[in-house]
């Protein structure tokens, strides 16, 4: 009876071990407050509208769930899709239209599940931040505004938000009144750095806007990865971007261990107005 008992036990542990073990595997990955924004278009415009994203997806059912709410479009909107595959900067065909569907309205919400089947929608592409939402109107056909879906909670992705460029960031310090933020993220297996960069008040438009490197805190370095031709020429704006960390230009170790850092310049400020270290 003593031996039926302990293997009672036994059998009743493997039991909750395997119930804990499926409930993990169900779990999704999930992020919330995803940014749709104009500044995220390739060929930035000057639309206020502005919007968001939850996204959950969950590895046992391959289901992506999506809630995007949009605000301020420019007219009602005329196409909303899934791209990709896209990194942040990158243009992609539409995988999943979602446009007939939506209020035709300049503000709303929607939510919905849609299958990623391994051939239209891809679960290592998702996972590794390919695919994006694109509103798009008459006003601005090739897309009003967009989202990158990307989840930061995962072991291959390290990240940070809310960096500040600031004059007193740069070698040596200045006294500008401009300033900024960053949000950006390394994926380690897609070797891709992607960035929202924002910037205010600059004492005159951009002349420059770069990664430089390697250099830490307090020390100067050349430019590595210049996207000046890609963003507003105004005292304040936006940009999202990506550059593959190749080991040549932009070195993993040295991205990692916080070797590189942003830089805006302006005529009053050649040298750079506003840094910014990326450290993670």
């Amino acid at each position: 009876m003593r031996s039926l008992f302990k293997l009672s036990q036994v059998l009743g542990l493997l039991v909750l071990l395997t119930s804990c073990v499926d409930h993990n595997i169900e779990n999704p990955v999930s992020q919330t407050s995803v940014k749709i924004s104009p500044a995220q278009e390739v060929l930035y415009n000057n639309s206020q509208a502005y919007g968001d994203a939850e996204v959950s997806y969950n590895k046992s059912t391959h289901m992506l769930s999506f809630t995007v709410n949009w605000n301020n479009l420019s007219g009602m909107p005329t196409g909303a899709h899934i791209h990709g595959t896209g990194p942040r900067g990158v243009n992609a065909a539409i995988i999943f239209d979602f446009a007939n569907s939506i209020t035709k309205t300049v503000s709303g919400t929607y939510s919905q599940s849609v299958l990623v089947d391994g051939t239209t929608l891809k679960e290592e592409d998702l996972l590794n931040g390919l695919y994006y939402f694109n509103f798009h109107t008459q006003n601005n056909p090739g897309g009003e505004m967009r989202g990158q879906i990307e989840f930061f909670d995962q072991s291959n992705v390290v990240s940070k938000k809310g960096v500040v460029l600031s004059g007193a960031n740069e070698f040596p310090s200045n006294a500008s009144t401009g300033n900024g933020t960053v949000d950006y993220s390394y994926n380690k297996t897609t070797k891709l750095f992607s960035y929202f960069l924002t910037w205010n008040n600059l004492s005159d438009i951009a002349t420059g806007s770069h990664i430089h490197g390697p250099a830490p805190k307090g020390t100067n370095a050349s430019i590595v990865f210049d996207f000046f031709q890609k963003i507003q020429k105004t005292k304040s704006g936006s940009f999202s971007n990506s550059v593959l960390v190749d080991g040549t230009a932009i070195n993993e170790a040295d991205l990692l261990g916080g070797k590189y850092y942003f830089n805006m310049h302006s005529a009053p400020f050649p040298a750079g107005e506003i840094r910014a270290q990326i450290e993670f």
